[in-house]
């Protein structure tokens, strides 16, 4: 758990982390685009004239001009102006030779002798732009002569304050190239290809978006990369294409729209934002269109570079605020994260805003531009990790549904079963309803009357035929009961069994002694399944009434081992062993028996002595 001291501790560590950048940035005392290899051309003669070649320059007011020349500083009226050096040329050798710009606002064209020898672009307007690129013209030695030559540099910039050349070199081209190319690396090469990075990632995380427009997080980091990526264009792109009153405001007003968008990103993942902060924010925005309605680019710099760069800075200052304040209070590792790459946009767009308005030295150029660099990267990481933890969220949701799915699929499948099962024994309700009716009507109320007829007759063929006949009712009702669909339960049909056979036991003067008990739901119970159980314990209590000679039976059941019994115990005389062997005393009733309890997947056991005989069916439970 964080404390008030690590708190303060991280506040230290971000204060000495900003002004060690602010001290890097602001006053570094060296730059790492130095010739090592060649004198810098720092004296000159400057005259402002619209001649397009030295030869139709004034020979008059020419005047003393030491290099950097400000041209806002220097109050300079005419947006071009020529610049005439001196170079002492001892011995020419056949080296090739280069006039090397390290920096120029906006177009140079360079005359060695009169002789021209390159330009950065048209001086047409809208003209050349390459105050963030260095120039490198290369020329043969032939155009030199031994002792002294000219070298005349014609600048001109798309308005007149903002000028500017730097000092610049004549030398071999070997002592000149590494220069060049370090700075047009850093300064060029890299930006372009940041700039194409950040417009595929503006279109891959728009694209994240247009498929999930609920997370608005995603369209907000895609405009500000595109807003970016905009902003940028102008540091390479020297052939513009429309007018540099355009193309200026295009610059500042996407430069504002990326600190605006990129404060709503900030809102967004970390919190903290209040409603009149974001419609004050969106009112700026808008104002930003208006940079594009200013008729002079006089007026767009003014109140481009002034007042518009201004309030970003107020804005950019709230974004640091805003995120302190948050971190103060959920010590967050991702806002800290933010702070981090913040204050470098801070501290860099402070340096540019400051170069832009003449109070600071334009040699070196903007800057703000590489603060993108670790700010994207940051960013790039927070949406991918947020895309990651999404799909795993969604495959954690999908699993979960899952097993949701197959839950219902198995629920659905039971009630199903549970359904069919109800309308099974409808329909075994309704045909033995069906039975009953015709039993009752028709073969149940003949062997009725053909009982009643043979009731009063006691002689012994007579007496046979009407037992005969009370069996077979007998057994009609069992086929009935087990149509029941009450009758899957073990211990009911048990109890109906006891109902139909009281006279039979009755007349054979035995005491049916009760042990049946609630049982479990045996599996696969069915009409055929109950028919064969009834028919066991019929043919059990028949062999005890016609074959142990007792006056006492038991009919009881239980579980063991998982399964369940049904014991039908008679307390007679029993059975010999070789006679169970041979179903000898009972015809082939034992054999029937272990028949039926086979085919419902059941074991019969027959254990008989001195002392009677029992029966036992076990049913497995499982």
């Amino acid at each position: 758990m964080w404390t008030l001291q690590n708190k303060f501790l991280a506040l230290i560590f971000l204060f000495t982390y900003w002004l060690i950048i602010n001290l890097l940035v602001m006053h570094t005392p060296f730059t790492i685009f130095a010739v090592s290899d060649a004198i810098p051309v720092q004296q000159v003669y400057a005259l402002e004239s619209q001649s397009d070649s030295p030869a139709s320059l004034s020979t008059e007011n020419w005047q003393a001009q030491s290099l950097p020349d400000d041209w806002y500083n220097n109050n300079r009226q005419q947006n071009q102006t020529w610049y005439r050096s001196l170079l002492n040329v001892p011995v020419i050798d056949e080296r090739n030779w280069a006039v090397y710009l390290p920096s120029v606002s906006h177009n140079a064209a360079v005359y060695i002798n009169g002789i021209w020898v390159g330009q950065g672009g048209p001086f047409s307007d809208p003209v050349s732009r390459h105050h963030n690129e260095p120039l490198l013209f290369r020329f043969s030695s032939e155009l030199l002569r031994s002792g002294q030559n000219q070298i005349d540099v014609r600048v001109k910039a798309s308005f007149n304050e903002q000028g500017f050349l730097a000092q610049f070199y004549v030398a071999p081209l070997e002592q000149l190239i590494s220069a060049y190319m370090l700075k047009h690396f850093v300064r060029v090469e890299i930006i372009q290809w940041l700039t194409i990075a950040m417009y595929l990632m503006a279109l891959i995380v728009f694209a994240f978006w247009w498929a999930r427009p609920q997370d608005a997080i995603y369209g907000i980091f895609s405009l500000e990369l595109f807003f970016w990526a905009t902003h940028n264009l102008n540091l390479f792109v020297s052939s513009i294409p429309f007018s540099a009153r355009f193309w200026e405001a295009m610059t500042m007003s996407s430069f504002g729209w990326t600190i605006i968008t990129m404060i709503f990103f900030n809102h967004r993942y970390a919190g903290g934002a209040t409603m009149w902060i974001e419609k004050l924010l969106k009112l700026l925005a808008i104002s930003g269109l208006g940079l594009f309605l200013i008729p002079d680019i006089g007026s767009v710099l003014f109140i481009g570079y002034r007042i518009w760069d201004s309030l970003l800075l107020v804005v950019g200052a709230y974004a640091i605020f805003h995120l302190l304040k948050i971190y103060w209070v959920r010590q967050d590792q991702d806002v800290f994260l933010m702070l981090l790459v913040g204050l470098p946009i801070m501290v860099f767009g402070l340096h540019d805003y400051l170069m832009i308005n003449h109070y600071g030295n334009p040699q070196d150029g903007l800057i703000i531009q590489f603060s993108v660099i670790p700010a994207v990267l940051l960013f790039s990481w927070f949406m991918i990790r947020r895309f990651v933890k999404s799909i795993n969220q969604a495959e954690h949701l999908a699993e979960h549904l899952e097993r949701r799915v197959e839950e219902k699929t198995v629920e659905l499948k039971w009630q199903y079963e549970k359904l069919t099962e109800m309308e099974k024994k409808s329909v075994l309700a309704e045909e033995r309803e069906r039975i009953m009716r015709d039993m009752h009507d028709g073969i149940g109320g003949q062997l009725v009357s053909v009982i009643t007829l043979l009731q009063d007759h006691t002689d012994g063929v007579l007496s046979k035929i009407r037992e005969k006949v009370q069996h077979s009712l007998t057994d009609l009702r069992f086929v009935i009961d087990s149509l029941d669909p009450v009758q899957n339960e073990l211990p009911t049909m048990l109890g109906m069994m006891r109902l139909r056979l009281h006279d039979q036991l009755d007349a054979a003067n035995i005491d049916l002694q009760w042990g049946v008990t609630d049982l479990p739901e045996l599996p696969e119970m069915n009409p055929g399944m109950n028919l064969h159980i009834m028919r066991i314990v019929q043919e059990a209590i028949t062999n005890c009434i016609k074959h142990a000679g007792c006056h006492k039976m038991l009919l009881a059941t239980g579980v063991v081992n998982n399964q369940v019994f049904i014991d039908i115990i008679d307390y007679g005389r029993g059975m010999h062993t070789a006679d169970v062997k041979n179903n000898a005393a009972c015809g082939r009733g034992i054999s029937n028996m272990k028949y039926r309890a086979e085919q419902i997947g059941g074991t019969l056991e027959l254990n008989s002595s001195d002392q009677g005989t029992q029966v036992r069916l076990l049913l497995a439970v499982q």
